[in-house]
């Protein structure tokens, strides 16, 4: 038999002989008859689970070979598994201790330095920003200050001069919070902003002159350095959120798919809808559940695609205050409020209409202990919107959409159906200037101009510029040909202006030629052969003899530019003087 930790759960199957070398993904679905997820185990008996994670911790618990193994192994398997390597696998399980969380070393913020900086900031010399804005250039320049001297105890001015004046010590943070730290390219950029500020609190606190001097060449580096983390981040941008690398990953989607993903739950809210009015008692929680996921895709996608946060922080008194003067909802609770100065969100009949059948029928039976719209089955306020999107969006249609995605598939959507003016009014509303979208509109606009441009430089150009393009043409149009029957070891064959094939032989084959001739039919293969001349026609041929009685022998381009003469496209005065010769040499 097999031992049991006190948990009651199997041991590490991992260790036996014959396991999976990785353990299996649990893919659950729910079943559409009774909308409960089942055991994958065939031989378990349970009659089902409301929730995905109800499912999961009843494999773990009770069949967790079946991570490994296919098939439960028999008594004969388990009696053939390493007992000994089984103990040990106890034995560390039990050893396993809970993960810490990454700290970085800090100063104490309690320090005077520290509570004077955070006044500064707050106040109108240091731009008036806001507690949580001050606390934070504050936390970070304290573990800059730290990582620049380790083996002090409390911040002093002398600690903040000598680490502000220490460009050495600064490309070695920057350093750290990229390959230590692995801090990505926003927050190396927060790190170096909070650390300019620090430079101008200290310019402003009485530094003496050689400070002073030092921190002007910190505010150089700074700049460079900062510089520098934005042209990495832009590089990272342009490879990484480009439409076709974000379509080819699955994260891209139409604006006509993501409205299907409204039209394919509709039904099911219904019916959820009608089971609340009609038997609010038998009303399943996961049921409860979808039906709060759906209003908040509902409310991203038809009403606005705006940040999580808006939808986490609409009350029911805004929903009920919006019927009575338009359908308006203004909100201020956001961290963009100090760049727009708004928020608002307009409800139409048929939002408000959703809305009300939520707040009246389901959001009841969730029991909300708070004033807001979404909660969840607790009754608290509901905090992960954007995952209830991306779940409902994947399931529908495949792809991976969160509301910042789909605020960008809006925004590049507008540029190529709307307006510059439209377009400008819906990335207000927004309220997002979207990487992707910039990248977008930059790669459009350059095709654009790129095309136009050409069309303007072929008309600068004129005729001339045509016969250029058509003489270049006809020049080179052989070249390709030539080329590969040389390549393919083929025999090349070109004709003179009298009409006189001339045949070249590729090197290889001439291997019983003499040296010199070799050499000489080496160097005709190694250059590409002249155009094939046009062969002379009858007509051709009296045209030339007219040519000569009217204007006379050796006024060749006369002859060819009188209108009368219709000779071939590309007839040139040499090839008339060599026909003429060979044709008609009894005339001169």
């Amino acid at each position: 038999m097999l031992k049991m930790n006190k948990r009651g759960k199997d041991v590490n199957w991992s260790k036996f002989a014959n396991a999976s070398p990785k353990p299996k993904r649990l893919h659950l679905e729910e079943d559409d008859c009774d909308g409960l997820f089942h055991c994958p185990v065939q031989i378990c008996n349970h009659e089902g689970f409301a929730t995905q994670r109800g499912c999961r911790k009843h494999v773990k618990n009770k069949h967790s070979w079946y991570y490994y193994f296919d098939e439960k192994p028999d008594s004969a398997q388990i009696e053939k598994l390493n007992v000994d390597e089984t103990s040990k696998c106890e034995a560390s399980d039990q050893k396993i201790t809970p993960r810490k969380s990454r700290t970085i070393a800090s100063f104490d913020p309690k320090n005077k330095i520290a509570k004077n900086f955070f006044s500064w900031l707050t106040g109108s010399g240091g731009g008036c920003k806001s507690d949580r804005q001050a606390q934070q250039i504050v936390s970070k320049c304290l573990k800059f200050l730290k990582f620049c001297c380790e083996d002090e105890e409390e911040v002093t001015f002398d600690i903040v001069d000598f680490s502000l004046c220490s460009p050495n010590l600064l490309f070695k943070f920057v350093d750290t919070m990229q390959d230590d730290w692995n801090l990505g390219h926003a927050g190396r950029i927060g790190y170096l902003d909070a650390i300019a500020e620090l430079v101008d609190y200290r310019k402003v606190n009485g530094a003496s002159e050689s400070v002073l001097r030092g921190l002007t060449s910190t505010e150089i580096y700074l700049k460079k350095v900062r510089k520098t983390v934005s042209k990495m981040m832009r590089l990272q941008w342009t490879s990484e959120l480009d439409i076709d690398a974000l379509e080819a990953k699955g994260h891209w989607a139409t604006l006509e798919e993501l409205l299907e993903v409204v039209g394919r739950y509709l039904p099911r809210y219904e019916s959820v809808l009608k089971s609340c009015k009609e038997k609010p008692g038998a009303v399943l929680p996961i049921d409860l559940s979808f039906a709060t996921k759906f209003v908040a895709v509902y409310l991203f996608i038809k009403v606005k695609g705006s940040r999580p946060m808006t939808y986490q922080y609409l009350t029911v008194e805004m929903v009920n205050k919006a019927k009575t003067n338009g359908g308006f909802v203004d909100q201020k609770m956001f961290k963009t409020a100090g760049k727009y100065g708004f928020d608002s969100l307009y409800l139409t009949e048929t939002s408000m209409q959703v809305l009300d059948g939520y707040i009246n029928h389901i959001r009841p039976l969730l029991r909300p202990t708070c004033d807001f719209v979404l909660v969840t089955r607790n009754g608290g306020q509901h905090q992960k919107l954007g995952g209830l999107m991306s779940k409902l969006v994947f399931d529908a249609t495949g792809k991976y959409v969160h509301p910042t995605r789909y605020r960008q598939i809006v925004e590049t959507a507008s540029s190529r159906q709307l307006s510059s003016s439209a377009q400008s009014t819906i990335s207000e509303d927004q309220k997002h200037s979207s990487v992707v979208a910039r990248v977008h509109y930059q790669k459009q606009r350059s095709r654009e101009v790129a095309s136009k441009a050409h069309e303007y430089l072929e008309r600068l150009h004129g005729d001339k510029g045509s016969e250029l393009e058509i003489d270049v043409r006809s020049r080179l149009s052989g070249d390709s040909a030539s080329f590969e029957d040389r390549n393919g070891s083929k025999t090349d064959t070109s004709s003179n202006d009298e009409g006189e094939t001339i045949a070249e032989t590729p090197p290889e084959r001439l291997s019983g030629v003499p040296r010199l001739k070799r050499e000489n039919a080496f160097i005709v293969s190694r250059f590409p052969a002249r155009k094939k001349s046009l062969m002379f026609t009858p007509e051709e041929d009296n045209y030339l003899k007219a040519g000569i009685e009217r204007y006379g022998y050796g006024q060749w381009k006369a002859i060819l530019r009188d209108s009368e003469f219709r000779f071939q496209k590309g007839r040139t005065a040499n090839s008339l003087l060599s026909r003429a010769a060979r044709r008609f040499g009894s005339l001169s």
